[in-house]
């Protein structure tokens, strides 16, 4: 099978949620390049199946074909949905010094997502400060979420401050008002919840609709 053909056909049966499919092409193909390898690594990340993903990189390296950029936000985000944070941060530290990719904002956002989402958002904090490139508004929320999953309120604080802050033209949106709000209150920090919500009056921020501005609990601060 040519390989242009059988990498198409591994691409669109993994993103059509044939999985198997895309295996059976990938296996009975004679001839794989680095797309072929990245497309069946992206198509098990897409499900959810890092260890499969990180089988098919270490294969592909024992063929000595090189990864490009694609194929490790492929595996950061396998990684990421599996929750392999030894075998993310490996990947990520090789990027460069093996094989001479530099990582762009989208594999730091990997790392800070598998930091954060494991549980590491102190140390998810101190990557995004070493960054050097400037980290914008999609990894500063992820951040966040990982905050008020984990309970890290003081934290959570420091970072809802920058994200709402971030970009004042985007400041109509609730979203990340609506997150401050609630690692305040998972705390019971009744005062800081109700400094928000004056804040988002003040702004004229309009709270969505499907957005609580204190999940569960808001019987606790007048909503009137």
């Amino acid at each position: 099978m040519d390989v242009y053909l059988g990498t198409g056909l591994v691409d669109m049966y993994s993103k059509c949620g044939c999985l198997d499919s895309a295996l059976k092409v990938f296996n009975g193909m004679r001839v794989k390049n680095v797309l072929t390898w990245t497309a069946m690594a992206t198509g098990l990340a897409i499900h959810g199946k890092g260890k499969e993903a990180m089988e098919v990189f270490n294969l592909m390296a024992s063929f000595g074909v090189k990864p490009n950029l694609v194929t490790f936000t492929s595996l950061l985000s396998a990684c990421c949905h599996a929750g392999l944070v030894e075998e993310g941060v490996h990947l990520f530290e090789i990027m460069e010094v093996q094989f001479g990719l530099r990582p762009g904002l989208r594999h730091y956002g990997c790392i800070v997502h598998l930091l954060g989402k494991a549980g590491y958002v102190r140390d998810a904090y101190e990557f995004v400060k070493r960054m050097p490139v400037e980290p914008d508004l999609v990894l500063w929320r992820s951040l966040l979420s990982s905050c008020k999953v984990h309970g890290d309120v003081d934290l959570g604080e420091e970072v809802g401050k920058i994200v709402v802050h971030l970009h004042p033209e985007m400041m109509e949106l609730s979203e990340d008002y609506v997150a401050l709000s609630n690692i305040y209150a998972s705390a019971e920090r009744w005062k800081e919840v109700e400094t928000v919500r004056k804040v988002m009056k003040v702004k004229g921020v309009v709270n969505k609709p499907g957005s609580s501005l204190v999940q569960g609990i808001s019987n606790h601060i007048p909503l009137g």
